[in-house]
């Protein structure tokens, strides 16, 4: 898979990172100077250097062996195309699509929801440039800035699978997780 994702992707929108733990986050939009005209560009998913901030994505990489970052929004595709993911992460042949949606917290649920569409066409996507096998297993993860217990106790949680499910065309099946993180072993 890493052959097939270093062949067909873009070298700007691909990273390498081998350090036992990543905080990713999807910056702000720049706000713009008084007076100017100047079309306002909004960054890919970035690695955050320094001490990790509240609304980042950790990544552990238990055997420090190389994490790809794939930057989708606003590298892939235009900033202006809200339509895909924020960003994926393959790790020898695991592969998960990640979307950040922080907000107000009485919010979370809309936000999950909201998330869906955008991991379902991000997957289509890398399984039409034939990056993903059929057959395979990926992960969706959704950060909203807290983490729902894996496997799900609630059905809330897997009506979203199926929803995801249903609106994947390629054959694979996904796993759709609520969290703030993820583990590479």
């Amino acid at each position: 898979m890493i052959v097939r994702l270093t062949e067909r992707i873009a070298p700007q929108c691909l990273s390498i990172h081998p350090e036992p733990e990543l905080y990713l986050y999807d910056p702000p939009l720049p706000e713009r100077e008084e007076g100017s005209a100047e079309l306002i560009k909004r960054q890919p998913t970035s690695k955050r250097e320094g001490s990790p901030q509240l609304n980042d994505f950790t990544v552990r990489n238990q055997t420090a062996s190389p994490v790809h970052l794939v930057k989708i929004d606003c590298c892939l595709y235009s900033s202006g195309d809200g339509t895909r993911c924020d960003c994926a992460l393959a790790h020898e042949q695991q592969l998960r699509f990640v979307e950040f949606s922080h907000g107000v917290f009485r919010r979370r649920s809309a936000r999950v929801e909201k998330c869906i569409p955008q991991l379902a066409a991000s997957i289509n996507d890398f399984y039409d440039l034939g990056i993903i096998p059929a057959g395979s297993v990926v992960q969706a993860i959704i950060c909203v800035g807290f983490t729902e217990d894996f496997p799900p106790r609630t059905a809330m949680t897997d009506i979203r699978t199926v929803q995801l499910n249903q609106l994947v065309k390629a054959p694979v099946a996904v796993e759709l997780r609520v969290s703030d993180e993820t583990t590479f072993a």
